[in-house]
């Protein structure tokens, strides 16, 4: 997902008028890769509560952030698809019943309240479980029973990319001025903060 946000042009050329233009890349670079892995920080966690799991279990598949270059202002991470038994998620249950079980949880949709009449565990040959249902009245074929996957939360327009875009934007908004106050000193310049202009 790439962080686009809005910038304040006017205050960047003020800068860039006295800043090297070597210095003003590297600040604003700081100020993107910083917003962006606290943005992820927060994508990570809405992901995992959309699906139902812990932050730990998903890690693997919400890529580390790809930093910006000197020819590319930009960063980005990478969701991937994995598959998560349903009762992983948390409050998931099985019994005579069927299967009871909840995900995209705040995304919202039927999973949300996810109830399998006739689902049962079928256990594998490697000792691994996961539960399915049949398609038909024939034993075979069965169908698994599977959460959300984290690219399908965070790729989906919604709750997850919503929080990553605020924050991504709250976050820059507070530290491009920072880094650039840090490269004024570094070049032995005054800082002064550009006009507010709301």
């Amino acid at each position: 997902m790439d962080l686009n946000v809005k910038l304040d042009g006017s205050a960047l050329e003020k800068w860039a008028e006295v800043l090297s233009s070597r210095g003003i890349v590297n600040a604003i670079r700081r100020a993107v890769d910083k917003s962006a892995t606290a943005a992820r920080k927060v994508a990570l966690k809405k992901i995992a509560a959309d699906i139902g799991v812990s932050e730990s279990y998903i890690k693997d598949a919400v890529g580390k952030i790809k930093r910006s270059t000197q020819g590319s202002l930009s960063a980005s991470f990478t969701t991937v698809k994995k598959r998560i038994g349903i009762m992983r998620v948390s409050g998931a249950s099985i019994g005579a019943d069927g299967l009871k079980a909840s995900t995209h949880r705040l995304g919202g949709g039927g999973s949300t309240s996810l109830n399998v009449r006739h689902a049962f565990l079928v256990k594998n040959a490697k000792g691994g479980s996961f539960v399915a249902y049949r398609t038909s009245r024939s034993h075979l074929p069965i169908k698994g029973v599977y959460a959300e996957h984290p690219a399908t939360a965070m790729g989906q327009a919604g709750p997850v990319q919503e929080a990553w875009r605020k924050e991504a934007n709250a976050q820059l908004a507070q530290r491009l001025p920072q880094e650039i106050q840090k490269q004024l000193l570094a070049e032995g310049l005054p800082y002064s903060a550009p006009p507010d202009t709301d």
